[in-house]
């Protein structure tokens, strides 16, 4: 299973292009996670987010099944 942190698998943190007033981030300041592939994502919360594990991507993607090293061993195994 390939991780995200493998040099294959593209994701990225977009952030945010607006005042904090439109959108709760400042500009410039860590906003969403995303695959580059198809562009599903989350935001970035000071909640913990479901992350890079649980990402909706489309069917089709690629990096669908892409997880966290710690998901692999830990979760994949309950």
């Amino acid at each position: 299973m390939r991780s995200f942190s493998d040099p294959d698998t593209h994701f990225a943190i977009v952030r945010s292009e607006t005042p904090v007033t439109e959108d709760g981030y400042k500009v410039g300041e860590p906003k969403r996670l995303e695959c580059e592939e198809c562009g599903a994502g989350v935001l970035l919360t000071e909640e913990p987010t479901p992350g890079i594990d649980e990402l909706q991507h489309q069917p089709t993607c690629s990096q669908r099944f892409v997880k966290s090293r710690w998901w692999q061993t830990t979760a994949d195994g309950e």
